[in-house]
């Protein structure tokens, strides 16, 4: 805000020189008394400037009260703006203010100034190598300052004049304040438009996209795809649905940094990104919410949603009890690739998977209620999100199957006879558990699960066990048996021995598990009873 001088910033203390900030309502004074410091500041810079009554203390609760009597009828949310005016003049209509706030600005970064070729605007003038308003750039560090730590040679490293600093700085207030969104939890990131070429209307129907409010940001969306909001990240307006239905004349950048105090690191900075690679991204995040859905025993259907918080719950965090994310390399490196198209190893992604699915099944509360269930969904989604978004062609089979067979061939994870075998092995697995829960109110047979580190010879065995359980509960029926026969011919036609690791055997019998609904669908008739 020129006229006040006003910067927005963290915090309640007056983020300028100017006693200019918003309003602490819970604690006048203490607002009054950041104003006064900071007129005192200016005051410092130009010692013309006349004596205020706000520096007088004496005066504050009778100013605290007025201030509090004049806001009272405002509502809780609304911001308060506190300021002074000198001779009728607000801050930014001085001059001499503004003269001494400019020369205060343009002390910073004075021991790497020399007189050289700014690097964005290409002039030659007064610059400096310790002034880049993004403070990952810094010159306290080898390999940022030539000449190795003199400060008075950084300027060569980056070399940036005032104007400059000051258009950067302003320019990076807008886009925090306008074009930066969630997405995912705790994670954040700037969005930058690059227009390759096109009309002005593009340009303004874009921008305007960006910097209008949610109301209107939804009102557009329906207008224009006709279609529900498909959220692809934590965002609850997500803008990427809307720019992914504009013409490729332009691509997007994506900056994740990450703040810890004054410093700043990119953590992510993705170049390039097309609207047609935002429309491949969320067309493979409809093909994953469509494989996913659930039936009900009403006949209706569970929904499900991916977003990338799916990808950081499990690439996070080693724990789920720690506290501080110790994967997020992990997590970044996959949405780098899922945007630009780089194959992953799916063999890379499993012993991640596993970490969650198995804190799941060790922890009693998690276990007996089933939310392991959901987690293997979540994994399953996960994996096949990266595969749909990182392989060039993925082999997709019919989309609405009407046998178990069909159904099998349609998820891209299972390729192979083996993954079908272990998959069978865990639904029939799956049904066993939920027939103990119902007949004895908890499930034993857990035990033989090994905590999901079964080896070969384990899952080999565990087929016959499970098979005699269900008819010890007299619950080895057509369905059952269906499975059962399945599931030992795909054993059968497999290589022995099985060339996998235990991450992933257990992997695959644990998305079984976890889509037993969709199997029950293609082994039982609408006669049978199956138990939730």
């Amino acid at each position: 805000m020129p006229r006040y001088l006003y910067k927005n910033a963290k915090g309640s203390n007056p983020p300028t020189l100017t006693p200019t900030l918003l309003l602490n309502r819970t604690s006048i004074q203490k607002s009054l008394k950041n104003a006064r410091n900071a007129y005192r500041k200016l005051r410092d810079l130009n010692p013309s400037l006349p004596d205020l009554e706000l520096t007088n203390e004496a005066l504050w609760p009778v100013m605290a009260d007025h201030i509090a009597q004049v806001i009272e009828g405002l509502r809780k949310r609304e911001r308060v703006l506190l300021t002074v005016r000198i001779d009728g003049q607000w801050m930014g209509e001085r001059e001499d203010i503004r003269q001494a706030l400019l020369a205060k600005f343009r002390e910073e970064g004075r021991e790497s100034v020399a007189l050289g070729t700014c690097a964005i605007c290409g002039e030659e003038k007064e610059v400096s190598g310790d002034i880049s308003p993004f403070k990952f750039y810094t010159i306290d560090k080898p390999g940022y300052v030539v000449g190795g730590f003199d400060k008075t040679l950084a300027y060569k490293a980056f070399p940036l004049c005032y104007d400059c600093r000051d258009l950067i700085q302003r320019g990076r207030q807008h886009v925090e304040a306008n074009l930066t969104f969630a997405f995912a939890p705790s994670i954040r990131y700037l969005l930058i438009p690059d227009f390759i070429f096109g009309a002005e209307a593009v340009r303004r129907d874009v921008m305007d996209i960006l910097i209008e409010d949610r109301e209107q940001r939804q009102q557009r969306l329906h207008t224009l795809s006709r279609q529900e909001v498909r959220r692809i990240t934590a965002d609850e307006e997500d803008i990427l649905d809307l720019l992914s239905q504009e013409r490729d004349v332009m691509t997007f950048h994506f900056l994740f940094m990450s703040r810890q105090q004054s410093r700043e690191a990119i953590d992510l900075y993705v170049q390039d990104v097309y609207p047609s690679r935002l429309r491949a991204l969320l067309q493979a995040k409809s093909t994953v919410d469509r494989i996913l859905r659930l039936p009900r025993e009403d006949g209706t259907w569970r929904e499900y949603d991916f977003t990338y918080t799916i990808l950081y719950r499990f690439f996070s965090k080693a724990d789920p009890n720690k506290r501080n994310p110790d994967l997020l390399r992990h997590f970044y490196d996959l949405v780098d690739r899922t945007f630009r198209v780089a194959p992953v190893s799916t063999r890379y992604l499993i012993p991640f998977l596993m970490l969650q699915i198995r804190h799941d099944v060790v922890t009693p509360d998690r276990r007996d209620q089933g939310l392991y269930r959901w987690t293997i969904l979540d994994a399953l989604a996960a994996l096949l999100f990266v595969q749909l978004t990182t392989q060039k062609e993925v082999l997709m089979s019919d989309q609405n199957p009407t046998t178990l067979e069909d159904f099998l061939n349609s998820l891209p994870a299972l390729d192979s006879d083996l993954k079908k075998g272990l998959f069978l092995l865990g639904a029939l697995t799956e049904r066993l558990l939920r027939v103990q829960s119902q007949e004895r109110g908890n499930a034993p047979f857990w035990k033989s699960l090994k905590s999901l580190k079964m080896t070969e010879t384990d899952l080999k065995g565990l087929l016959p066990k499970v098979r005699n359980k269900l008819q010890e509960y007299d619950r080895f029926r057509g369905g059952e048996d269906m499975l059962f026969q399945k599931a030992s011919a795909y054993f059968a036609q497999s290589p022995s021995p099985w060339r996998m690791s235990v991450d992933e055997l257990n992997f695959y019998f644990a998305l079984g598990m976890g889509l037993f609904p969709k199997v029950a669908q293609f082994i039982y008739t609408k006669k049978e009873e199956v138990e939730a």
